[in-house]
């Protein structure tokens, strides 16, 4: 029986981390076809720990063989893996909150900070140093293992390891099936029920098809007649900004108003919701200070903990997190990530489609470069992943939008290497939600010290 390593890399993610482990757990090749090692790896053993033992007690209710163990030793984790799997954050709310409202402080209209607008930047560059360390000790100690991200902004990070390292490199995420759910609903259809064929920037693509996959029928006009008729102010904080971007490039994008919005100058007209998890009291606290609370997660408008009355309590980020450590057989389930899909077609050498992944464009999209990173479908097999090329060609304007993050990519990477904040300002003033010239330089200064610790020292040079 074929030996095969999965080292788990941010193994406290509560999403990711216990997703990923469901999905093996549940797999039958895993558990039948190889000798399987999983080694849990976060650089905060309490996290390490929690996770060692929910995954102990999974496995051993499933009766899997799998030897698993953890350790916060990076290249222990890592020696003689086959796979990576990658979910790092340190603090996330905290510095997200510093991300998103230093920047909107200084006159930028971003959004929501994560994986566009300036606060995304400097996101970028906090994060840019623990993936290198990962893809540079993965040189050394399985060269030819893959390296699978959902570690955000997703497409900045992907690409810097691309092109610094040599390691094998593929960024997952399920905003594009988050499209497919919302095409069904104005279609009344099932998710199995339709094909695609979408693409672009990582939380900035299209649906260029949209088909039938029983009768092969085009599912445009249908979509145009029922969009027409929907509710103008259904889901509006969700989707209000992608309804009007349907309008204006004629093809629907995904994932949605917070991240589809945070590429483009005109978002805040639409977001109703606008991040409500960093909405304060300025008389009374500054969540981008430490000592101040941490911020709670609120997707979009319509999330549980707004629908609470005045004086019922909303879990807590600690109380959500234990109770995700709780253990239920009854409720171990299939994630609909893609990792483990991709493990298995690539170990196996087995072929599939995969709905989205994050690689290196190589014309897959026309009209983008080759060594930008770009989102659309892939197909896995025994010799790696390769994007499965467009047939239809995104409209000018989003292709002039995804060309702006291409610079705004490099710049960034320029900006680590030269260790340079006059780097970083340029990307920072080629953003459609930018601040002027003196607030984006007083802006780097006063994120830089407030993020020392954890940002990489940049000078202006």
């Amino acid at each position: 029986m074929k030996k095969m390593k999965i080292a788990l890399i941010g193994a406290g993610s509560v999403s990711f981390a216990l997703g990923a482990l469901q999905d093996i757990v549940l797999s039958p090749r895993l558990r039948n076809e190889v000798e399987l090692e999983i080694a849990l790896i976060d650089i905060i053993e309490d996290n390490v720990n929690r996770t060692y033992r929910y995954a102990k007690e999974m496995f051993d209710s499933f009766s899997h063989p799998a030897d698993i163990w953890q350790t916060t030793t990076l290249e222990q984790a890592l020696q003689g893996a086959d796979f990576a799997i990658v979910a790092i954050e340190v603090d996330r709310y905290f510095y997200w909150s510093q991300d998103f409202h230093i920047p909107r402080r200084y006159g930028s209209k971003q959004i929501y900070g994560e994986n566009g607008g300036p606060g995304s930047m400097f996101h970028t560059l906090r994060n840019l140093g623990p993936m290198l360390e990962i893809a540079r000790t993965m040189e050394k100690v399985c060269p030819d293992a893959w390296f699978i991200n959902y570690t955000n902004p997703e497409a900045k990070l992907v690409e810097a390891v691309s092109k610094l390292t040599s390691i094998k490199i593929v960024g997952l995420c399920h905003g594009l099936d988050m499209g497919i759910h919302q095409l069904c609903e104005f279609l009344e259809r099932k998710p199995e029920e339709i094909g695609i064929e979408g693409g672009g920037l990582n939380h900035f693509g299209f649906f260029t098809k949209i088909w039938d996959k029983k009768t092969g029928e085009d599912l445009y006009p249908l979509f145009r007649e029922k969009e027409q008729k929907a509710n103008r102010l259904a889901q509006f904080d969700h989707i209000g900004l992608s309804r009007a971007m349907y309008h204006i490039y004629g093809y629907y994008p995904y994932p949605g108003t917070n991240h589809s919005g945070e590429y483009i100058s005109y978002a805040e007209d639409f977001y109703a919701g606008l991040s409500l998890q960093y909405r304060y009291n300025p008389i009374r606290e500054q969540l981008w200070k430490e000592g101040s609370r941490t911020p709670d997660f609120v997707y979009a408008a319509s999330g549980n903990s707004l629908d609470k009355g005045l004086f019922d309590s909303v879990q807590s980020q600690e109380s959500w997190v234990e109770q995700a450590y709780t253990f239920d057989k009854e409720k171990v389930s299939p994630s609909n990530e893609y990792a483990i899909p991709i493990i298995e077609a690539i170990f196996f050498d087995d072929e599939v489609q995969i709905n989205s992944v994050n690689l290196p464009n190589k014309g897959a999209i026309r009209g983008l470069p080759d060594d930008m990173v770009v989102e659309t479908q892939a197909i896995v097999n025994g010799q790696g992943i390769v994007l499965k090329p467009m047939a239809v060609e995104l409209p000018t304007a989003v292709i002039g939008t995804i060309h702006i993050q291409g610079t705004i990519h490099k710049l960034l990477l320029e900006a680590f290497v030269e260790k340079s904040k006059t780097k970083l300002l340029q990307a920072i003033l080629l953003d459609p939600s930018a601040p002027t010239y003196y607030q984006a330089c007083a802006m780097i200064d006063e994120m830089c010290e407030l993020q020392k610790d954890i940002l990489p020292a940049l000078e202006w040079v």
